[in-house]
């Protein structure tokens, strides 16, 4: 009997004991899994955030498939707004950041330029002056002409003026024998100065006298670089503005046309290809900008 109780007792104290083990050993796995299993999430977490990070500089960071050889500013001003509204309708329907330079005191020079300034399109003032044709070619009401006096120029030029509301700038409308007096071209040029304007010569005169006037009057010009439609032909105009895509020139460039039915189907089927191109049609005023005043 004695005997018995020892076997009991040894075999309950194993059994306790073993017993003890077994918990033991299953809360040491469950803990070992829970530490196996937050280590997988860890790594799987640190994975996917790597993952992303990489894909957003990859995003970021990513150069274009297709670089143009090259990116050129081109700004088109069309001259002589003011005469016909269709025409303007038409050209202002164009896709492209065009810049309008209306003529003073023609039946829709101030409703050409409310449109314009709505649609908010770049304004010049289309300046009339004395051509060396004259008078068998006039250049309009409210032009400059060289036998004036000072007093006479100023006052005719702020009529000129406010008579085309919202303009930034001016260029000249014929003008090829005022652009030679650098006298009176000074004169235009310190008034313009003090609005806080700046010139674009429509170079209708080999002999301009724009660049001598300007460094007197501390005044912002350019000059026109191309003529599009002299020739009212389609194809001649439209292979012009493909010229300012060919070569290695750089440089930004001022062209002028006209609200001729052919410079507008033109300006139609050029603008998207110059854009493709690399060239950046841009108003007049972002290429001023970065003129230096010329003193």
């Amino acid at each position: 009997m004695k005997l018995f109780k020892k076997l009991f007792t040894a075999a309950l104290v194993f059994f306790i004991l073993l017993s003890s083990a077994g918990i033991v050993y299953v809360l040491f796995q469950e803990e070992t899994f829970e530490i196996k299993k937050t280590k997988k999430e860890i790594k799987q977490a640190t994975k996917q955030i790597t993952k992303k990070t990489v894909r957003e500089k990859s995003t970021t960071s990513k150069s274009p498939s297709v670089k143009a050889s090259f990116i050129r500013e081109a700004s088109i001003i069309i001259d002589d707004i003011g005469y016909d509204i269709n025409a303007l309708k038409s050209l202002m329907k164009i896709d492209a950041d065009l810049t309008f330079a209306i003529l003073p005191f023609q039946a829709h020079s101030l409703e050409s330029a409310e449109m314009l300034h709505k649609a908010q399109k770049e304004i010049l003032l289309h300046l009339p002056m004395e051509p060396v044709s004259y008078p068998q070619e006039k250049p309009g009401e409210g032009a400059l002409f060289t036998d004036m006096s000072d007093e006479e120029i100023v006052l005719q030029l702020k009529r000129d003026i406010a008579a085309v509301p919202y303009v930034s700038g001016v260029n000249n409308h014929m003008g090829s024998k005022f652009m030679m007096d650098e006298q009176k071209l000074f004169l235009v040029f310190k008034e313009l100065k003090k609005s806080n304007m700046f010139f674009v010569d429509s170079r209708t005169s080999a002999d301009t006298k724009t660049v001598p006037a300007a460094k007197k009057a501390g005044l912002k010009v350019a000059q026109r670089k191309i003529f599009i439609d002299n020739n009212r032909n389609y194809n001649e105009i439209h292979n012009n503005l493909m010229s300012v895509a060919r070569g290695d020139d750089i440089s930004p460039i001022i062209i002028i046309g006209h609200p001729y039915p052919e410079t507008i189907e033109a300006l139609k089927d050029a603008t998207k290809i110059l854009r493709d191109k690399g060239v950046l049609i841009v108003p007049l005023s972002m290429i001023m900008k970065k003129q230096k005043a010329t003193d």
